[in-house]
């Protein structure tokens, strides 16, 4: 994960989080649209519309300029699109990125409430491009789908250890706090036992005092 990355991600994350990587669907998935708008609305049309002095006086070239100008500005839609819908991998979440110009949508899961990760393909050519689909199953039958994901097995492994070290250092947490806990209660323990036996000695003097306030001959010089 490079710098620009992470500062343009960041907004999506709670301050308290760091980003660890971020995870792109497959770049097949743009290059294919790529491909056929630039095929279908620039290619062919600027072909036809060169080789054919019929179309050339039929249609003026301004409208060819607008359609390419159209066609540009749809590109940069698909690119940024296909950017901007992403996995973003924290220290303790994977948020679910899906962002466009006029909307932004946005699920987490924390890493203790993934049940399984599953990864399917669909084609024989998913197995050549090394391209599956991504689904984090969560513990309430919710799911999260990164379609046409690349090296999946590489984010699963990297979401695991990332898992693992926040297990060890919540276990480590629990250990310090166990242990702080323990040491106040032998403090409170020592205290009560000490209030307890204070407590008694008191009772014991009283008892003898009152004795020998009724007792013959005594004295009392209060």
């Amino acid at each position: 994960m490079n710098k620009f990355e992470k500062s343009f991600f960041s907004k999506y994350v709670p301050e308290w989080q760091e980003i660890q990587w971020v995870l792109h669907s497959h770049f097949v998935n743009i290059f294919n649209k790529l491909f056929l708008w630039l095929t279908l609305w620039v290619i062919i049309p600027s072909f036809l519309y060169y080789y054919s002095i019929r179309l050339q006086e039929l249609v003026p070239f301004f409208v060819l300029e607008w359609l390419l100008i159209i066609v540009f500005i749809r590109i940069i839609y698909n690119i940024f699109n296909w950017y901007n819908d992403v996995w973003i991998v924290t220290t303790l979440w994977v948020i679910q990125l899906d962002r466009a110009f006029f909307k932004t949508n946005t699920k987490s899961v924390e890493f203790e409430k993934i049940e399984w990760i599953e990864v399917q393909q669909s084609w024989i050519i998913d197995k050549i491009l090394k391209k599956w689909d991504l689904i984090i199953h969560k513990i309430w039958d919710d799911t999260f789908l990164l379609a046409n994901s690349m090296n999946p097995y590489l984010w699963i492994d990297f979401i695991e250890e990332i898992s693992q070290e926040n297990e060890v250092i919540k276990e480590t947490h629990n250990e310090h706090y166990d242990l702080i806990m323990d040491a106040l209660w032998w403090v409170v323990e020592n205290y009560l036992e000490k209030k307890l036996e204070k407590t008694d000695k008191e009772t014991e003097a009283e008892k003898i005092v009152e004795e020998a306030k009724v007792k013959k001959g005594t004295l009392d010089l209060r």
